[in-house]
């Protein structure tokens, strides 16, 4: 490894670090802000979208208008999970779950798109856009497969 990779490998790295930070603490936003039940949702999906902005700050990816929003959604795992963010104590679980999942996979995403790519590719919004696109894919299907292996309970006989 020369000394130019030995510098971008250790500015990766420390991106990654600070980027687990800001998901641990937007982690903690939600919990807190799962107490109120009736406003939870709306709220959570707000921290998930500020903290989308603050990853690309993170690792320095342009992103465009409403860009936060669009990855949101794309990521929601949790919409059968919301009326849990309801029940004060349970929701507290839900929305942290719920925001580290997406915080994680996300900038497991970005992570990937931004090593993997030259700068003068970086630069460019609509690259990043479909590179970390593609990238959630491959991180989302082990997980859709590895729901999809459960085995439904319809009762005693699990063959059914």
């Amino acid at each position: 490894m020369n000394h130019v990779e030995h510098i971008n490998e250790r500015k990766h790295r420390k991106m990654v670090e600070k980027a687990q930070r800001c998901v641990d603490s937007h982690v903690k936003q939600a919990m807190a802000a799962s107490f109120i039940p009736l406003v939870s949702l709306p709220v959570v999906y707000g921290i998930c979208a500020k903290m989308i902005v603050k990853l690309d700050k993170i690792f320095g990816i342009p992103t465009a208008k409403g860009w936060d929003s669009e990855i949101v959604q794309d990521l929601m795992v949790g919409v059968v999970a919301a009326p849990a963010l309801l029940i004060p104590v349970l929701g507290a679980g839900v929305a942290a779950a719920y925001v580290k999942s997406i915080g994680e996979n996300y900038a497991k995403a970005v992570a990937t798109v931004v090593g993997a790519s030259a700068p003068q590719e970086l630069s460019d919004s609509r690259f990043v856009a479909r590179q970390v696109k593609e990238e959630l894919r491959k991180i989302r299907a082990p997980q859709r497969d590895k729901q999809l292996a459960r085995p439904k309970n319809r009762g005693s006989n699990s063959y059914e």
